[in-house]
């Protein structure tokens, strides 16, 4: 859905369109792509009507598209050289307001399934006040009788809203997205629970910003269903919050002791986890929890760790947690299968507590001054085709100027590419006799994890499949993976000899992580060289992962 028109009174009407892989229903079919720029054609009779657009998609819920101007957006060009001479410049693209900007609202996927909830980056307990732009009458809340809170889910913020110059009044923030704005602000998208009573657009844009020492937030929200009507800055909108955290609840005395502290390289951020001294906070995604948990004893050897876990609905248990470091960028835990009211320290830490095959892989957000990245596994360019679908090709290459970057491509064998996709690696491990690979996919929405398990068959080829955002245990490359088959040897800089790597906007700050302590259980591999086949046995399978999409296949082959 995206916002059709709105009027002075609050009204906003909404349209329904379609994406389907070769147009959208609105502006016409897919004609030309250069980098993240679209050229689409719809026809008129004898005659052909060209736009050019920009996608960038948000989240899983939210596409943002560019156009030039305003008039673009509405009109179109005869012919395709206009179109694409007045497509938006990557500089416009950079400053807020330079271009023409609509929100799409994600509803229902390609299966028809309805749209999946999103964690909110808000979390905690918080007094707040509001105001309100209202010409006729003065619509505010002050004091700390006002709160918010995200219990039970995650995915909502709860605003209660009391000692207001209206009647007290609860509302519902539902989170579709949200992504880096101006000025270290946040852009966050949500539906808004007041749409149901006919008062508020049912989706609404803000702009937030949190104090790091005081933990306090200003947040600002558009008056319609775009990111740009009355909204300004994080404290300058069509309504304003500021949330100042509550006091928690006081720990436990055998918890707030501190006698022990989680491992030095887990501090900082990771994709749902942020580690600072003995406490951890952790957005459990599945169930939409969030935990706060606190150190409480470790075991000798480091691996597992006695906690104490608070939810944001105060739900306190002790538990156990096993921790691993696969590479320098990379994260690996297990929460106990079995929790306790009491501190059971023998019970909860033994292996029969822990399921060996399910591990939360996370990658690290923080850059640090090492510069460090994790490497990919592989150079050169390999090509296969795709499992259950041989007209359909497979490529994945390299590039010696970025050994942390991979590049993958599915076309139709005689040359039309259908799908171009960038990868970031961040590190790779050897575990029982397999390589796990966990990466960032650069060219889609910010914050996307997969992982890739693979085997190497000879010198010259591997197989590969994928293990899913948290590198499931117990699959099988050989069996099910895709196997492809090096083309074109390493190469130089001087010698680019293989395909030029494709180009997906301007390049972005390279992630890199601090050191980590290197375990016995599993190997950490820390360059882009294909590991040697052991030389006791030559005849043994070694195993290999590479970042290389083979989600595509499922996709792709729904589509054919």
């Amino acid at each position: 859905m995206m916002q059709n028109s709105a009027n002075a009174g609050g009204g906003i009407q909404y349209s329904t369109l379609t994406i389907t892989p070769n147009s959208i229903s609105l502006w016409g079919n897919c004609q030309k792509r250069i980098n993240n720029n679209v050229i689409l054609m719809f026809n008129y009779g004898n005659t052909s009507c060209y736009t050019c657009l920009h996608l960038k998609l948000r989240s899983t819920n939210v596409l943002q598209v560019f156009a030039s101007s305003q008039e673009i957006i509405s009109k179109c060009f005869t012919n395709e050289g206009s179109a694409e001479a007045n497509c938006p410049s990557q500089e416009s693209l950079q400053t807020r307001g330079e271009t023409a900007e609509i929100l799409l609202f994600k509803t229902r996927d390609d299966q028809g399934v309805f749209t999946q909830k999103q964690y909110c980056p808000i979390d905690g307990k918080y007094y707040t006040s509001y105001k309100g732009k209202n010409p006729l009458r003065s619509q505010e809340c002050v004091g700390y009788n006002s709160t918010v809170d995200s219990c039970p889910s995650g995915s909502t913020l709860n605003f209660r809203l009391r000692s207001c110059t209206f009647d007290s009044y609860d509302l519902r923030f539902e989170c579709l997205g949200h992504w880096k704005g101006p000025r270290d602000e946040t852009f966050l998208v949500f539906t808004d629970s007041r749409h149901l009573e006919g008062q508020k657009p049912k989706f609404r844009c803000a702009l937030y910003k949190q104090d790091r020492e005081s933990g306090k937030i200003d947040m600002a929200v558009s008056r319609d269903s775009t990111c740009t009507s009355d909204l300004y800055n994080a404290t300058n909108g069509f309504e304003t919050f500021v949330l100042a955290p509550k006091t928690e609840n006081r720990w436990p005395p055998e918890v707030s002791i501190g006698i022990c502290s989680f491992p030095k390289w887990m501090v900082g951020t990771w994709e749902y986890v942020r580690v600072e001294g003995d406490t951890m906070v952790y957005k459990d995604h599945t169930s939409f929890k969030t935990y706060t948990i606190k150190c409480v004893g470790v075991q000798e050897g480091g691996e597992k760790y006695l906690i104490f876990s608070r939810t944001q609905c105060d739900e306190e248990v002790f538990n156990c947690m096993r921790i691993a470091s696969r590479s320098r960028n990379i994260l690996e835990f297990q929460l106990g299968t079995n929790s306790s009211n009491n501190k059971d320290v023998y019970t909860l830490c033994s292996d029969e507590n822990f399921d060996d095959n399910s591990w939360v892989t996370q990658g690290k957000l923080d850059i640090s001054s090492t510069k460090q990245t994790g490497l990919c596994p592989i150079t050169g360019e390999y090509t296969g085709h795709i499992p259950d679908a041989p007209e359909l090709c497979a490529k994945l290459w390299s590039d010696c100027r970025a050994p942390d970057l991979m590049y993958y491509q599915v076309s139709d064998c005689s040359g039309e590419i259908y799908e171009e996709r960038e990868y970031q690696c961040l590190g790779h491990w050897q575990e029982s006799n397999l390589l796990y690979t966990y990466t960032e996919r650069r060219d889609v929405a910010d914050g996307t994890y997969e992982c890739f398990v693979g085997s190497i068959l000879t010198d010259k080829e591997i197989n590969i499949k994928e293990a899913g955002e948290h590198c499931q245990r117990n699959i099988d490359p050989l069996k099910y993976g895709m196997k492809l088959t090096k083309t074109k040897s390493i190469y130089s800089c001087v010698d680019r000899t293989t395909t030029n790597m494709p180009q997906f906007g301007p390049p972005i700050p390279t992630r890199f992580s601090t050191n980590s302590p290197r375990r016995t259980t599993s190997k950490s591999i820390d360059s882009n060289e294909i590991p040697e086949l052991p030389k006791k046995n030559s005849s043994a399978i070694q195993t290999l992962s590479v970042p290389v999409l083979c989600g595509m296949l499922l996709i792709l082959v729904n589509q054919i």
